[in-house]
């Protein structure tokens, strides 16, 4: 989340994924997400305070996610030197009471080759914008590989 903070001058919204095949999107689900995904000077999104999903105690941010823009998805795997990537077009803030608080409906190129390739563990971090050649510099410089999800 930082090297993204630092690279895009963004926060990035780290998720545990929902895919769905069926509607070829990634559902970005987690209890806490940024209220200002294009920087700190950037416009404020709308956002519910709720109770922390697993509990019910305590208060979570439900973040009402801009739509219609480019997502970056990525995780840095240090041991292995890899990165993998995938992006997508926010579509949708999904409003259920289950699981985590804030839910963004994410159309990517291919859910079913996404799920298939899915094998680096739960957490990704997403970053509203289209970074793929800073993301592919980056690693080159760091002597990483980027491997494309989905």
């Amino acid at each position: 989340m930082l090297l993204m903070t630092y690279l895009t001058g963004r926060p990035g919204h780290i998720y545990d994924p929902v895919l769905d095949t069926a509607t070829n999107r990634v559902i970005a689900a987690h209890c806490v997400a940024p209220n200002r995904v294009f920087g700190p000077t950037g416009k404020t999104n709308p956002y519910h305070i709720r109770s922390h999903s697993e509990d019910r105690k305590g208060a979570s941010i439900r973040s009402l996610l801009p739509l219609g823009g480019m997502t970056a998805t990525l995780k840095f795997l240090p041991r292995h030197k890899i990165v993998v990537f995938h992006q997508g077009i926010a579509v949708a803030n999904i409003d259920e009471d289950r699981a985590c608080r804030t839910k963004l409906a994410v159309v990517v190129r291919n859910a079913r080759k996404l799920a298939a390739d899915w094998a680096w563990g739960w957490h990704r971090v997403t970053v509203y914008g289209d970074w793929r050649i800073p993301v592919e510099t980056v690693s080159a410089l760091a002597g990483f590989k980027v491997v494309e999800e989905g």
